[in-house]
């Protein structure tokens, strides 16, 4: 029976990305080549930003004769990608799972149940893993300091990076049954669970930012800063003592200390896990106080649905709306310490004095974090098994379709318009031009993204999923909307390069941006409107 769940959990997860959903049209060779090209993307980015890092490390490591803090450092890095994206996944995964009172009721094993969860979960530490030490072992062999790792300690690399998601999943299931164990008994444990998880990005990207600054410091006083990891984080020790010296003790320490943590986690949760995930909700107690009652129209209605349901669920708004997130932030530290942004445009030590106005730059921000969103792109999919009451109801399909775009734009497109006015009082704007450009550039963004997500969401329905999580972050529709949208500002700053052989001035940039931006939303609107309606008819 666990093999069956696991096999069933691995379908699902490879089914994601690769099926398409309730329809039997196979997908077309072209999709097949299109989302093949976008993983190869998006694998290959992160890798060469790994790699790049590493490359500068290498060297000084195994020359220094420190050799296993290399390996240890890229441990170290694997280890927190890991639990950063185990923790966001453990409560919804295996807590909140839509699945979890049938399985629940059926003749099966609570334990089986739950190997069939942490199984899905394993393999997808294994690929954040991969992004790290992939590049870590090419540098090596590049560098040509593989030949400083002895034949056992290549094994041990193996052996090891296959233990490490051990220890992330452990401590990620760690926060998230504990949060679910604080929460269950909380009325309003989807904040609770918002504020953590925010916590745990940000210190994620605290640490990443650390990390990169210091660099030089770290190559620097490598050996010092080694002789601090060995003392204190001894499973670190070991697992590049293991690789880089091939000790065979260093190994079994390190062995010990990922699996003993990660069987007493499969403990905790097996004899806590049915209370967790089927019983033990606080229930709202409400006194009935009577009031008048208020009428909205139908696509008022049908934009507070939408987004009632976007803030009763922490982890679609963790993964959906990241760029929202930052604008809010952005604007927070424009408002009480601007001159962390304006210091880039010192004449003296400014990255950017010299190059473009401070308050144009603030437009263009604010529109690169617009297009890293996709609040719509998962709309369509989250119906899910419900999308029969959606259909039933009294309303245009049009109507249903653009308060998904609406919902975006409500999210997205207000933090949007504070911060542009927070930009425009605090930076030197020169002009009424640039003011108005950074107001309507970003939301000229927000208005075509929120249209993007919902027509890429009607071609690529998923609705057979499990947890909210797996089309908000799996989904097809997700990835072509996130991704899209860095390889479009990409391909913006391209386009700006070419036509400034002509001096065309950044402000009439963005000005003919604006335009195209305007001109994709109407073509887009049409779209929802017309033959976008009558698809979600057939779905």
């Amino acid at each position: 029976m666990i093999l069956t769940l696991v096999k069933i959990n691995l379908r699902a997860l490879y089914a994601g990305v690769f099926r398409r959903y309730k329809s039997k049209k196979k997908i077309k060779p072209i999709m097949i080549i299109l989302i093949g090209l976008l993983l190869v993307y998006v694998a290959a980015s992160l890798m060469f930003t790994v790699g790049a890092m590493f490359y500068g490390l290498c060297a000084p490591f195994f020359d220094a004769g420190a050799g296993w803090f290399y390996f240890a450092l890229a441990g170290l890095l694997a280890f927190a990608i890991c639990f950063i994206g185990s923790v966001f996944m453990v409560q919804s995964y295996i807590f909140a799972a839509r699945d979890n009172e049938l399985l629940l009721a059926m003749p099966i094993k609570p334990s089986a149940i739950l190997a069939g969860r942490l199984s899905a979960l394993l393999v997808t530490e294994y690929i954040f893993q991969a992004v790290i030490m992939v590049p870590v072992f090419c540098i090596l062999l590049i560098n040509g300091y593989i030949s400083y790792v002895p034949a056992l300690g290549i094994v041990f690399f193996f052996l090891v990076a296959a233990l490490l998601p051990l220890i992330a999943l452990a401590l990620g299931c760690f926060v998230g049954w504990l949060v679910a164990l604080i929460t269950s008994r909380m009325r309003n444990k989807n904040i609770m669970t918002l504020v953590l998880s925010l916590g745990f990005l940000a210190a994620y990207f605290w640490f990443y930012n650390k990390l990169m600054n210091n660099l030089n410091t770290l190559i620097e006083n490598g050996a010092e800063i080694a002789e601090a990891v060995r003392r204190s984080i001894y499973p670190a020790y070991h697992f590049g003592a293991a690789i880089a010296d091939g000790s065979a003790p260093s190994f079994i320490i390190f062995a010990v200390c990922a699996i003993t943590p990660f069987f007493v986690m499969c403990v905790l949760l097996s004899r806590s896990f049915v209370r967790l995930a089927a019983g033990g909700r606080a229930v709202k107690k409400v006194k009935y106080k009577e009031k008048a009652l208020r009428v909205s129209g139908s696509r008022m209605a049908l934009l507070k649905r939408e987004l009632l349901y976007y803030w009763s669920q922490p982890m679609y708004i963790l993964n959906s709306s990241l760029g929202m997130i930052v604008t809010v932030v952005f604007a927070v530290v424009m408002i009480v310490r601007p001159i962390l942004f304006l210091g880039l445009f010192d004449q003296d030590t400014g990255a950017l004095a010299g190059i473009i106005d401070p308050g144009i730059m603030g437009a263009i921000v604010l529109s690169a974090l617009a297009l890293l969103n996709s609040v719509s792109a998962p709309t369509i999919s989250l119906e899910g098994k419900n999308l029969w009451i959606s259909k039933s109801l009294p309303v245009k399909a049009s109507d249903i379709l653009l308060s998904k775009a609406g919902s975006h734009l409500a999210v997205c497109g207000i933090p949007a318009i504070f911060a542009g006015l927070v930009c425009i009082v605090v930076l030197p704007i020169s002009g009424f031009l640039q003011a108005a450009l950074t107001l309507v550039v970003p939301i000229s963004v927000t208005l075509m993204v929120s249209m993007l997500g919902v027509a890429l969401n009607l071609s690529f329905p998923r609705f057979d999923w499990i947890n909210p999580i797996q089309p908000v972050k799996q989904g097809i529709s997700s990835m072509l909307t996130t991704f899209g949208g860095m390889a479009l500002i990409g391909v913006l700053v391209v386009l700006f390069l070419i036509l400034s052989i002509w001096e065309l001035s950044i402000e009439s940039y963005l000005l003919i941006c604006f335009g195209l931006f305007i001109a994709a939303s109407g073509g887009l609107y049409a779209y929802l409107v017309n033959s976008g309606s009558r698809k979600f008819e057939s779905l």
